[in-house]
């Protein structure tokens, strides 16, 4: 039996289609029990699926500089 930590550790893999059949048979049997997890999958799959079509030039000016901004900060890179 899964647990809802296990489909979090799963996750990646079952979007891909990457798992064996008998754990991705128990980690559909979860699913079909437990709401949560199956809304968390699919709000995971939506944010791959937006995040696809999403351009740097959708993005306004300010956030793209705020974003760079925080990446480099977290990168420990100095800004430009």
């Amino acid at each position: 039996m899964l647990t809802c930590r296990d489909v979090g550790q799963l996750l990646q893999d079952y979007v891909e289609g990457a798992l064996e059949a008998p754990v991705r048979q128990r980690l559909d049997e979860h699913l079909a029990d437990c709401p949560g997890c199956l809304a968390f999958i699919k709000t995971y799959k939506h944010t791959i699926a937006i995040s696809k079509d999403l351009r740097c030039k959708d993005i306004p000016p300010e956030l793209q500089r705020k974003l760079r901004s925080f990446i480099k900060d977290k990168l420990g890179q100095p800004d430009a």
